[in-house]
């Protein structure tokens, strides 16, 4: 029913149609609850030869809010959607040399947003519905320079902003940013791995918060990186990668100070694996974007990922528990405006303020098979966002905003590749991470989008996959001279 038709390529397509209800809960948002029922589907495919692969996955979401409890002056979102598309692609150029390239594209109304939504910006000054995208994409080219050493050139272009919203001042393009970097990868031994890193990269932001009385306005930052990662592999299930460097940045709009930004970063993981369990842990911290409406700032952010099958034998193969968890806090500084009239014999006002901003989301999900290619599901995701000047606004702090979101649903599985309509075991993409890794990304200090399919982990409504669409094929393992590092995320 899905198979194509084309010569000297190894074809799979998988297509996943799901019926779901959810019940939302805000606090100081769009409304105190919301019912929601609608559907739910995705379709992925790949194609693979001996020189080139192709992968793209589309998954998409529409729910109907059939009752919503609002506080006076609220409007009532009607319909809740989410829409996640992204494409790889893969060509080896010789023994030594391979170039690939992805871009993945993020939709979503307010209530659309979910834990595991990397592309998603979270913004704490807006209230309302809003229907926001993010497109990114860009090249790699890596090159294997000896047996212990590879060398990767990448460039990208993200862009972020919003289709509608309730708020007019909040539709439009909110940031555009361009990227490149250079890194090697340089094997020690058998169970180490040293990377050095450059990047640079510019972003533009269109509605950058300028001072402490929310005004907005463009701002544009240049900032290099200098990171240096070494990865250890502790024993066959456990591995450990640190990161350290420097970033200099351009200072922010209206300081006084025209002084380059100066800040340390630093990163560190841990990844354990075994046949039924995975586990990531991580934390971060940078000088980097708080997001496409605030800025740059200094950021700490942590992270866990999980994912196990509590069940063993092939009947319960897609038993699965996978569940996200990221909290991070960041500030940055603003302008100040002085107050009008000061005393004799005070000191001279501020002129400049702190922003401080608070990010927590968390999801889980588990799916119970009821038959073969057919399982039922149910998630939650919570999410808090909050945000603070000081001073404090004339219009006073905006508060926090907390949500939080039950879902249930019937999915059906229907592939080309029978192995599909099951859930692979968490450890299952292992060797497969280790095999792309060299030709697909390098380690770097700052998280990137997953290509299509790249997230193993990830709930698999919420736009991941269980195995990589752009899988180059088998016998590229036995070209690449020297092992990458396993990627910490």
């Amino acid at each position: 029913m899905f198979s194509f038709v084309l010569p000297m390529l190894d074809t799979d397509v998988t297509a996943r149609a799901a019926v779901e209800h959810s019940v939302a809960s805000h606090v100081g948002d769009v409304g105190t609850g919301a019912l929601l029922a609608g559907v739910e589907g995705s379709v992925e495919g790949s194609l693979r030869d001996a020189m080139s692969r192709y992968g793209f996955r589309a998954n998409g979401s529409y729910e109907r809010v059939l009752q919503v409890s609002l506080g006076p002056g609220r409007s009532t979102p009607s319909d809740s959607v989410a829409a996640r598309l992204g494409g790889a692609a893969g060509w080896t150029l010789s023994p030594f040399a391979d170039l690939s390239m992805d871009a993945a594209g993020y939709l979503a109304t307010r209530l659309g947003v979910r834990a595991a939504d990397e592309l998603a910006a979270r913004d704490p000054f807006l209230f309302g519905n809003r229907l926001q995208y993010t497109l990114s994409g860009g090249p790699a080219l890596s090159i294997t320079t000896s047996r212990r050493s590879t060398v990767r050139l990448g460039a990208g272009y993200e862009q972020a902003g919003a289709l509608s919203a309730d708020d007019p001042a909040a539709v439009g393009v909110d940031a555009r940013a361009g990227r490149a970097e250079v890194s090697t990868s340089i094997e020690l031994g058998a169970l180490d791995t040293l990377t050095p890193e450059i990047r640079y990269e510019l972003t533009r932001y269109y509605h950058a918060l300028l001072d402490a009385d929310l005004t907005r306005g463009p701002a544009r930052i240049h900032a290099g990186s200098a990171l240096v990662s070494e990865s250890h592999e502790l024993t066959r299930n456990v591995s450990t990668r640190v990161s350290g460097g420097v970033t200099v940045a351009s200072p922010p709009p209206l300081l006084p100070s025209r002084d380059a930004v100066i800040a340390p970063s630093a990163r560190a993981g841990l990844t354990y694996v075994n046949e039924r369990y995975r586990l990531t842990a991580g934390y971060a911290y940078a000088y980097t974007s708080l997001g496409p409406r605030i800025g740059f700032g200094h950021e700490h952010e942590a992270s866990l990922e999980a994912s196990f099958r509590p069940v063993r034998g092939g009947a319960y193969r897609d038993l699965v528990v996978t569940g996200v968890a990221r909290l991070s806090a960041g500030s940055a500084p603003v302008a100040a405006n002085p107050p009008l009239h000061v005393d004799l014999g005070a000191p001279a006002p501020s002129m400049e303020g702190t922003l401080s901003t608070t990010t927590a989301v968390a999801g889980a999900e588990i799916e119970y098979p009821l038959a073969r290619g057919i399982a039922l599901r149910g998630g939650f995701d919570l999410e808090y966002v909050r945000a603070a000047l000081d001073p404090a606004p004339a219009t006073g702090q905006s508060g926090g905003s907390l949500r939080s979101i039950f879902t249930a649903s019937l999915s059906g599985t229907l592939s080309t590749d029978p192995q599909r309509t099951v859930r692979r075991d968490p450890d299952s993409a292992w060797d497969d991470e280790r095999r792309n890794a060299m030709i697909r990304e390098m380690p770097s200090g700052r998280p990137r989008p997953p290509e299509p399919g790249h997230g193993s982990d990830a709930p698999r409504g919420h736009g991941a996959s269980d195995e990589p669409p752009g899988e180059p094929p088998a016998a590229r393992a036995h070209q690449a001279s020297a092992p990458a590092p396993r990627d910490d995320r």
